[in-house]
């Protein structure tokens, strides 16, 4: 077999048999449905295809909390590439695509970078699978569309800052730092700001390593020579992220996020504990989310409601046990793996959060405050795991597996064989949960008979999977075949049991059914479904009484019947508020949202008839005493109201009576009490607080324009007031007073206002695109100066040229004598 073959074939093999299963998803038959992958990104991506197909850039989605930035939202992952995919393959296709393809790109730039390292062609094999099929990598290929293309390339990024800390010479380090710079522009397009962070983090280690191998006397040259290159990386990466990050800059001062330090409860949320390790054997004992509960997370977080942000953070049984195994022996300690095992314990111990100290060094910087979710941390961990187990292979490879190793492979067995006694009926394992259960249904016996087959299920396949690493470990009387391949085989078998279930799908059919209340819901206004939904009754989803638990699939389906935001979007729902921190992107609607879940239910309905709410959803006998019930829906078990009122506010109205308020606070007090005409008044910010005096000044809008992104009337008035423009407000909106710049005032908390004097006059409203277009060109350039680099450092053929020396880790692979 040539050369070229041994490095094809395995990446091919792996394709293939991480595509079969997947094959519906592959198709669009099936769609990712969990968590934010329904929630929130497919909607975004629905909306922004639309607004494309009419010939608009998608800068705000209108559907969305009263209209939020999307181009500029990171989580959306518009401009990454593989939105092209929309243009050529059906809409379910090219969306699970982007998940699915991450993995394999993980896989890759994990062997990539594993390669680089000094491993050979079956140790690079462990340690891509043993990263891209972690459960951490999984977790967000099932759910996270830019934290899963953003985790993708983290090893992509760790190669490149390895090629340019060991290159030598202008034109190889120039190289490098144009493939570094392409591949942290192409993360940071992908929208996860924390993983970014990690990268440079990482980069900056694997730089200082590099030069710390060189010899003394260059060390300090070297060092500097790849810090100045990774300035040069980095700023091309800026360029190519630029038409995200421009947009971004423009609207971020009035995101949640950037008003905003999260609290220390807050930032640390969703940290790694101790009790998650026993997911490093037992990888479902987290649960399997394509289950409707039934795991230790779900039971867990449930009652309590905490959230639980990575569903699974096993390493996977096979690479975990490769690294006990490898770490007995003294031949596999040296620099490398050592630096490898220290790098991988410091993250673990950032994951921690606030458990433990070292967090506390994060919280202190106000930037970093701003981030959360310390297990994002355990992706480090996990990268130096995979590199340890690709070590550990290459090691255990080249010697016979002694009575140590024997110990362990009996010990693990023996793990697994409690595991499966403690989860017997009415064991202990059913004590443990049963509590749990109970808060959780009625009916505890079905949660717990999936629990424990969940558990017993991961014993036996953990067992299974040290039987077969005990015989290709062992001894042998002649020199055997090189043994890390069947290693990587073995990891990557091992590992689908448990990662495929990961990615939950539905049918695409019943998905894009619309649901029973869109034909309802048709004309101007807005819909507020309430923060209480989705409610059902699990029971009731049950299609047959042999069935324990249903599938998650199925909720998927609850979702959109229920409204909930942003399943609805796609139907043609435009919402006043969402309860996801992602959906409620802006400051101004996320404490407006905040206030109307602390009101009464009249000042309630007060906020949500000024914000431009027609209908309200809720579960039957919530109070909306200010609309209408219209119609009732029973959905799983539960009965829904929707009600109504018979006309709107419009969005693009005016006010001829002005109130000043001097906090956001005292102006959410005002519009939601009684003395507060949403039709005729507008609450503007001041200095001290200002009633309202006299009649309103009237006036006749007539409205030429009005989208998403842009509104214009002419307005003929017989006194001063103001237009005001339903849009959630953000420092990109901007206005045109007959066509000269004027300034957009905050309205009523939150919406969007200019002052206009008496007579006649037009009025525009439009979302700046000036940052956008700047961002588009910085990227040109900077694809054209990449492009020009490759061209000018490409390798040229030629007698009396020198191949180019580069200093590499090699590691003698060859079977240890007999």
């Amino acid at each position: 077999m040539s050369r070229r073959a041994r490095a094809i074939l395995p990446g091919l093999a792996v394709v293939i048999l991480f595509a079969l299963p997947l094959a519906p998803e592959i198709a669009g038959s099936r769609r990712l449905v969990f968590r934010d992958a329904q929630v929130t990104h497919w909607p975004w991506r629905r909306e922004a295809v639309r607004a494309l197909a009419s010939g608009r850039v998608p800068f705000v989605d209108a559907a969305a909390s009263g209209g939020q930035p999307l181009l500029a939202n990171p989580n959306a992952v518009l401009l990454y590439p593989t939105f092209l995919l929309e243009r050529v393959l059906v809409p379910e296709a090219a969306f699970n695509l982007h998940y699915l393809l991450h993995v394999l790109w993980a896989f890759f730039g994990a062997r990539a970078l594993a390669r680089r390292c000094g491993l050979g062609g079956g140790g690079s094999l462990v340690a891509a699978v043993a990263y891209a099929f972690s459960g951490m990598m999984l977790s967000y290929g099932g759910a996270f569309m830019n934290s899963s293309a953003a985790a993708a390339w983290l090893p992509w990024c760790g190669a490149a800052f390895l090629d340019l800390g060991r290159a030598r010479g202008g034109g190889p380090r120039l190289a490098a730092a144009a493939a570094a710079g392409l591949a942290l522009g192409l993360q940071l397009l992908a929208g996860e700001p924390a993983i970014s962070l990690m990268t440079l983090a990482l980069g900056a280690v694997l730089l200082a390593a590099t030069a710390a191998s060189a010899p003394r006397g260059v060390r300090a040259g070297r060092l500097f020579a790849g810090l100045a290159a990774s300035v040069g990386a980095g700023a091309l990466a800026l360029a190519l992220a630029a038409p995200l990050l421009w947009p971004l800059e423009a609207v971020f001062s009035l995101t949640y996020r950037g008003q905003h330090l999260y609290s220390q409860r807050a930032s640390g949320a969703a940290a790694f504990s101790i009790a998650r390790a026993l997911e490093w054997l037992l990888p479902r004992f987290g649960g399997n989310p394509d289950l409707l509960g039934g795991g230790a997370n779900w039971l867990q977080s449930a009652p309590g409601g905490d959230f639980v942000y990575i569903w699974c953070v096993s390493f996977g049984v096979v690479p975990l046990l490769l690294v006990v195994l490898g770490a007995l022996r003294r031949d596999f300690w040296d620099r490398r793996s050592a630096a490898l095992f220290g790098g991988g314990l410091v993250a673990l111990l950032f994951a921690f959060g606030f458990s433990l100290p070292f967090y506390r060094m994060i919280f202190a910087v106000g930037f970093l405050r701003r981030l959360r979710y310390p297990i994002k941390f355990y992706l480090l961990t996990t990268v130096c795991v995979a590199l340890l187990a690709g070590l550990a292979a290459e090691s255990l490879a080249r010697r016979r597996a002694g009575r140590r190793e024997a110990t362990v492979l009996v010990a693990a067995l023996g793990l697994f064989a409690a595991a499966w006694a403690l989860a017997a009926p009415g064991g202990a394992l059913d004590r443990w949960a049963l509590p749990l259960a109970q808060q959780v249904s009625g009916d505890a016996a079905p949660f717990l008979t999936v629990f424990r087959g969940l558990v017993r299920g991961d014993a036996l396949l953990g067992a299974l999977a040290v039987v077969c690493l005990a015989l290709l470990l062992r001894p042998r009387p002649a020199a055997p075949p090189d043994r890390s391949w069947a290693l990587g085989w073995l990891a990557l078998v091992s590992a689908f049991p448990w990662g495929l279930p990961l990615f939950v799908s539905a049918p695409s059919r019943d998905l894009v059914r619309p649901p029973a209340l869109a034909r309802r819901l048709e004309g101007p206004g807005r819909i507020y479904v309430s923060a209480r939904l989705p409610r059902f009754d699990p029971s009731a989803l049950r299609t047959s009484e042999a069935e324990e638990l249903p599938r998650s699939g199925r909720v998927s389906r609850i979702l959109v019947e229920q409204l909930v935001a942003a399943t609805g979007a796609p139907f043609g729902a435009r919402y006043i508020f969402e309860t996801d921190p992602d959906g409620s992107y802006g400051y101004f609607n996320r404490l407006a949202a905040e206030a109307a879940d602390a009101s009464t239910p009249a000042e309630r309905d007060r906020l949500l008839i000024l914000f431009g709410a027609r209908w309200t959803l809720a579960e039957d006998g919530e109070e909306h005493p200010l609309f209408r019930p219209a119609t009732g829906i029973e959905v799983a078990g539960k009965r829904l109201v929707l009600s109504e009122i018979a006309e709107p506010v419009p969005e693009l109205r005016w006010a001829g009576r002005a109130w000043r308020r001097p906090t956001l606070s005292a102006t959410l007090d005002l519009v939601r009490s009684e003395r507060f005409d949403p039709r005729r008044d507008v609450a503007l910010p001041g200095n001290a607080p200002a009633d309202a005096a006299g009649a309103p000044v009237a006036a006749r809008v007539e409205a030429e324009g009005l989208d998403a992104g842009a509104a214009s009337a002419t307005v003929e008035a017989e006194g001063d007031g103001h237009l005001i423009f339903s849009r959630t407000f953000f420092p990109a909106w901007r206005a045109l007073l007959d066509g000269r710049p004027a300034p957009v005032l905050v309205a009523n908390a939150r919406d969007l206002a200019v002052a206009v004097p008496a007579g006649r006059h037009r009025v525009a409203f439009e979302y700046d695109a000036a940052p956008f277009r700047r961002g588009v060109a910085f990227q040109a350039a900077a694809f054209l100066l990449a492009a020009g680099i490759a061209i000018a450092t490409r390798p040229r053929s030629g007698r009396g040229r020198q191949p180019e020396v580069r200093e590499q880790v090699e590691v003698d692979v060859r079977p240890a004598a007999v």
